[in-house]
């Protein structure tokens, strides 16, 4: 059986890759286990690509899907996880300042609420 290098499995995809699947897929027609030697990637990274893209709506719609389950599939089932992502402070502090700013959009809400109940109360126009 042949395999596929999946050299590229978990890397980032250029928008140069990204645009030349689209076309690979949609006009050239390729089907999956071509893709994936192409792009050096797991057949699962290009049906996640196509599905994020609205191409398919789920990786059995994928051109070529019933091939890859016939004939590569359990040269998968081994594959090592995924390096995992590296997360930078930087990252993780954008991601607590946006956590912070939803709370406090929320504490703007509950205080505008206040407000107008007390103005109502009290019968003031604005």
């Amino acid at each position: 059986m042949e395999s596929i290098d999946v050299s590229n499995r978990g890397k980032r995809w250029s928008e140069t890759d990204s645009e030349r699947l689209k076309t690979l897929y949609c006009a050239d027609k390729w089907s999956l286990v071509p893709l994936a030697q192409e792009f050096k990637r797991t057949p699962c990274s290009i049906w996640s690509r196509l599905v994020q893209y609205n191409i398919i709506a789920e990786p059995e719609q994928a051109r070529g899907y019933d091939m890859y389950l016939d004939k590569h599939a359990e040269s998968y089932a081994a594959l090592p996880p995924k390096p995992p992502k590296e997360s930078s402070p930087l990252i993780q502090s954008l991601g607590e300042l946006k956590d912070d700013i939803h709370i406090l959009q929320k504490d703007v809400q509950e205080v505008k609420s206040l407000l107008s109940r007390v103005v109502d109360r009290l019968g003031i126009s604005e």
